[in-house]
């Protein structure tokens, strides 16, 4: 029982895709990037203060922390950690101590902290697994004869990472998708165009951008278009089932992963939650395999002289089979829909409450792009800086991950206190990054600030939203393409207005907006 209970409370800390930035160079090139226990500073360990001194929450027997996030009786709301985040911080400092059951937690809004952890994870980062998928994962030994990067950790994680980031994180070849994204992006924008009401408001924006999270992620995993930007899309096509499987195993995956992530171990005990998680996700892997599978018989047919695409690649790589290539690219699919939306979601809304920095950004987009109907060539994508840089404040204000967490084999100090081996430590990097402390007028979107070396945080690791080193995200390249692309071509086609309720985001196993995206979309020349 215990071990159930370990494992169900290590799970609230084990959520979330990193993202990364530029500190993960400064980590590469440092020599003290990953050191072992044994060339961790002894003297720096005696000195520290023992981790029963510091600050922590209200603890119960048996439950630990836990019950702070229960409804009714607790304090903090699962749907509004960010809140809870915010709260903490203020009472107890840059760290605080939770226990969950026998496992103990560290939760930190000290980027120091963060460096720390970062050059002493070892070879093998452990940031935990996301138990419900490995449990399913393990029960579909016909569809996945591994769990996959998001699950596995440890020599086997790193054989297959080693295997797909240099396909997944070279430059070239996601520039190569270059112009189908843009076929993409255009797809939605002239879905915009014929669907605005006479207030020139579109309806359910979130909605269309899953839709075209999913077509643009299939595109390069599948091999295919899925047509999920369709006028005529029905209920039971591909596209729809597949974006319905993935919103309901992210919500079913925030409770089984918070409370009852050991629940489907259970051989005598199956909850309500973990039988609609199994359905969407057969769903979802079904449709998934189906495509996969048609990639794999064309390439059989592929003549010597036609280019590879990025599945294919994958596909023909040394010591990668099929199945190996095959659980990456659902993973891409499943991490890829929630993600990019969001984030797209989140900067349409900022750009569309700062007006000001709206028309900087149309400027340089008409600047570099003088119609409409004009592509964006890989001289121009690197000539995208003031985009960039509101893509990176954007951001930094609703990030779509709460932060980063690592357990590490070995004791260490984290911000002046000895941390046991085997706990969590999980660095709130949503907190860090609208703190006065590390980034001037650090509620107001200012992507300026991005471009001013002045501006710029002082510590790097105060903002590293898509990891770092060798966990980090190996998505980030495509999805940064994606975004980019999308946001460029809406801008240069419409400017946005956004006349309703402040949006404010939801826990969701990642951030979500928390109202409708409501935006007039008001034609530009």
């Amino acid at each position: 029982m215990s071990k159930m209970k370990q494992q169900i409370a290590k799970s609230l800390f084990q959520r979330g895709l990193n993202f990364s930035n530029f500190a993960t160079q400064l980590v590469r090139n440092s020599a003290t990037a990953t050191v072992n226990a044994s060339s961790y500073y002894d003297a720096e360990l005696a000195a520290a203060k023992p981790f029963e001194e510091m600050p922590k929450l209200p603890m119960v027997p048996i439950l630990g922390s836990s019950w702070t996030y229960m409804p009714i009786i607790g304090k903090y709301n699962l749907l509004k950690l960010h809140e809870a985040d915010r709260e903490k911080h203020k009472i107890y400092g840059d760290v605080v101590r939770e226990r969950f059951g026998h496992l103990n937690a560290v939760l930190s809004f000290n980027p120091a902290d963060m460096e720390t952890i970062f050059r002493q994870e070892g070879s093998y980062p452990s940031r935990g697994e996301f138990t419900t998928l490995k449990a399913y994962r393990e029960s579909r030994k016909q569809w996945y004869k591994t769990t996959g990067i998001m699950v596995l950790s440890g020599p086997e994680w790193w054989d297959l990472r080693s295997k797909v980031q240099k396909h997944l994180m070279k430059p070239k070849a996601i520039q190569s998708y270059l112009s189908p994204m843009q076929d993409v992006a255009q797809d939605l924008v002239d879905r915009i165009y014929k669907e605005r009401d006479q207030q020139q408001e579109f309806p359910d924006l979130l909605l269309n951008l899953y839709n075209w999270a999913l077509e643009s992620v299939a595109l390069v995993g599948l091999d295919t278009r899925l047509g999920c930007l369709s006028s005529n899309l029905t209920a039971g096509s591909d596209s729809l089932r597949m974006i319905n499987a993935v919103q309901t195993q992210f919500e079913c995956m925030n409770k089984l992963e918070a409370f009852a992530g050991n629940f489907q171990y259970w051989k005598y005990f199956s909850t309500p939650t973990w039988k609609r998680f199994t359905k969407a996700a057969d769903t979802f892997t079904e449709i998934a395999f189906k495509y996969i599978n048609k990639a794999v018989e064309s390439l059989k047919n592929k003549k010597d002289d036609e280019d590879l695409t990025l599945l294919q690649n994958m596909l023909l790589t040394k010591g990668l089979d099929a199945s190996g290539a095959m659980v990456t690219v659902a993973d891409m699919l499943m991490a890829g829909i929630d993600t990019t939306s969001h984030t797209v979601g989140f900067m349409l809304y900022h750009l569309s409450k700062h007006p000001d920095k709206q028309e900087i950004l149309f400027d340089e987009l008409k600047r570099l792009l003088p119609n409409k109907g004009d592509r964006i060539s890989p001289e121009v994508f690197s000539e995208l800086r003031y985009l960039k840089s509101c893509l990176k404040e954007s951001i930094r204000l609703d990030p779509i991950v709460r932060g980063n967490a690592r357990t590490l084999d070995h004791d260490v100090v984290v911000s002046g206190y000895r941390v046991p081996a085997g706990t969590t430590i999980f660095v709130i990097l949503q907190q860090i990054c609208r703190s006065e402390k590390y980034f001037k007028n650090a509620n107001q979107y200012i992507p300026e600030r991005w471009l001013d070396k002045d501006e710029k945080p002082s510590n790097p690791f105060s903002y590293v939203p898509f990891g770092i080193g060798t966990r980090s995200c190996v998505g980030r390249r495509l999805a940064e393409l994606e975004i980019i692309c999308l946001i460029a071509q809406i801008l240069r086609n419409f400017k946005l207005e956004y006349h309703h309720e402040d949006i404010d985001m939801h826990t969701r196993l990642v951030n979500i907006p928390d109202r409708p995206l409501r935006f007039n979309f008001i034609e530009r020349s």
